[in-house]
């Protein structure tokens, strides 16, 4: 009995090389536009980390006695650098 050999496929040398985005300049706009950090608060979108708030509150308690609202909210700059 005779056995058939299947051509083998080389995929070690690839002949058209793309280009790889910028992933870190990809998770650092991310992380720009989800917190909004060089936007003033009057001024922020209805997106990123102020839509969760403004989507989640108020908050009430069981008896709607008390109620928790959200104004607006602020994030202290790193107090390390990263040397």
């Amino acid at each position: 009995m005779l056995a058939i050999q299947a051509e083998r496929l080389n995929f070690s040398s690839i002949k058209n090389r793309t280009e790889y985005p910028d992933f870190l300049d990809i998770q650092i706009k991310s992380f720009q536009d989800f917190f909004q950090l060089e936007t003033k608060s009057e001024e922020r979108g209805s997106e990123g980390l102020y839509n969760t708030f403004m989507e989640n509150f108020p908050i009430t308690d069981t008896r709607n006695q008390f109620v928790l609202e959200f104004l607006d909210y602020f994030i202290d700059p790193p107090r390390y650098t990263i040397e």
